[in-house]
């Protein structure tokens, strides 16, 4: 007996330290991880700058500055997250509604001031913002509207010239379903009210945002509630929104009901109706994985992709289409435009508008699959688990990564996808003041800034992209792994379960 009590407490102390030692080295291998990114994106910013050497490349002249731009920036951030050993801001329960108030004065406050007809004042704002001002008000969804209206009508709208509309609307088959909706709700009579609906609802998802993050994530979310990309994005009145509500409510719902299925199948049913639009949305399935948890959850994330997949088959003509619409609509210069597309573009030896994979685009797929490794490595050196911000965080940098990454282009209200991913982030930091932790502190704040640069300046093309790709990198390895870690262990313990 003396023994055994005798032995306990080593046996204890010594799976501590083993703990402790397998915590730092992990910690340490994010640090590196972190400055190989960092290499990376130098790398990148490097080759831009090297066309500056070709007297033949006439457009160097205008991108060399804005790479300098970017270069001295991304090299201050990680200087920022090199040298920060915590942080620590408290703003108080009310600061979500500040964050609302911010959103809804900028983006409605505007849209009021035009539709009273001071259109002077309206377009000095944007300008101010450096967004350029729709030809409508709500223009985006005025154009998706009209499809609505032309297919209630009986033409067919994926041909040009079909004597409703001058060009093939390049959305989706789902999205003529709100033709079916009682009364035409869904028309281009209703679109004033429903782009002044969407800015609300927009903004309350912003606001919920914020009430998930700790200080440094709120003062993130309220620069971005005045910044480029959302005002954009609620400008156009953009679908986009709409997808980034829809998940927003989806995880809210299923953190709220998490051992409900009808709550996990009522948000999957909202994922699935967002690729019936757009397609890319089909990736919000990540937000799903920790219904696994449960022991007949395998029966959602099963029911998903055989809709998904499903409707693939079914629409792949649309889906193709689709897919060449966007890469007709690739956009080189640096107004509102994102993409690794772009990106490479500006590189030396690189030639824009070519078809398929170029030499150039590899230093761009390694800066993002180091991101990707380094969100995970941080992941794994923290012991926290915030399963539902992580799945937040996954599905909304998948939908930013599936568009600028792997498309390949994007405008620039896609940076708005990225808000999403704050929550988590946030959630790294006070972690303590140990070596450990301040390492992982100084990546997550890194990563931080990034989404707070990225949130404001959308004129430069390079710098927007570089640090977007990195921080959905970053959000994607971190959000999975974190998913990934509380799901498996259940996974395991049911199929054991079952075997007995």
């Amino acid at each position: 007996m003396e023994t055994r009590g005798a032995t306990a407490p080593v046996l204890r102390v010594s799976r501590l330290a083993s703990l402790t030692v397998a915590t730092k080295q992990r910690g340490a291998i994010a640090v590196w991880l972190g400055i190989a990114t960092a290499l990376a994106a130098w790398i990148v910013l490097i080759l831009i700058l090297a066309s500056g050497f070709r007297a033949e490349d006439l457009a160097a002249a205008g991108h060399i500055p804005l790479a300098w731009t970017a270069l001295v920036v991304i090299s201050a951030v990680i200087l920022i997250g090199f040298f920060t050993r915590g942080v620590r801001i408290d703003l108080g329960r009310r600061f979500p509604w500040i964050v609302f108030a911010l959103s809804v004065l900028v983006s409605l406050g505007t849209w009021l001031v035009l539709a009273a007809g001071n259109e002077a004042l309206a377009a000095s704002i944007y300008r101010g913002l450096r967004i350029p001002q729709g030809i409508v008000q709500f223009w985006d969804m005025s154009l998706v509207m009209l499809s609505v209206d032309c297919a209630r009508f009986g033409f067919d709208i994926y041909q040009d010239n079909n004597g409703c509309m001058q060009d093939a609307s390049i959305y989706a088959p789902g999205m003529v379903w709100l033709r079916f909706m009682p009364f035409s709700l869904f028309s281009q009579d209703n679109v004033p009210a429903l782009g002044a609906a969407l800015i609300v609802v927009s903004s309350l998802a912003l606001a919920w945002l914020a009430r998930q993050s700790t200080g440094s994530g709120q003062i993130v979310l309220a620069i971005a509630a005045v910044g480029a990309p959302w005002v954009l994005l609620l400008e156009r009145g953009n679908i986009d929104a709409v997808v980034l509500v829809v998940l927003v409510a989806g995880i809210a719902t299923t953190r709220r009901w998490s051992d409900s299925l009808i709550a996990w199948f009522v948000a999957a049913g909202g994922f699935w109706l967002m690729g019936t639009w757009k397609y890319y949305p089909f990736v919000l399935g990540l937000a799903l994985l920790p219904v696994l948890r449960l022991r007949r959850g395998w029966t959602v994330i099963a029911a998903y992709l055989i809709a998904a997949f499903g409707y693939l088959v079914v629409t792949w003509q649309n889906f193709l289409f689709s897919s060449q619409s966007n890469s007709n609509m690739i956009d080189f210069g640096d107004w509102a435009v994102l993409g690794r597309v772009p990106l490479v573009a500006r590189m030396i030896d690189a030639t824009p508008g070519a078809e398929g994979l170029q030499v150039m685009d590899i230093p761009v797929i390694a800066l993002t699959l180091l991101a990707i490794t380094w969100g995970v490595a941080v992941a794994r050196a923290l012991p926290m688990r915030r399963m539902s911000m992580a799945a937040l965080a996954s599905a909304a940098s998948a939908l930013y990564l599936a568009s600028v990454f792997v498309a390949g282009f994007g405008y620039g209200y896609k940076a708005a996808f990225l808000l999403a991913g704050v929550p988590l982030i946030a959630s790294f930091l006070n972690r303590g003041t140990d070596q450990r932790a301040r390492a992982l502190v100084g990546s997550s704040i890194a990563v931080l800034v990034l989404i707070a640069v990225q949130s404001v300046i959308m004129w430069n093309t390079v710098l927007a992209t570089s640090a977007g790709l990195i921080a959905a990198g970053f959000l994607l390895g971190a959000g999975t792994a974190i998913t990934l870690a509380g799901v498996l262990p259940a996974v395991v313990k049911s199929r054991q379960a079952l075997k007995a």
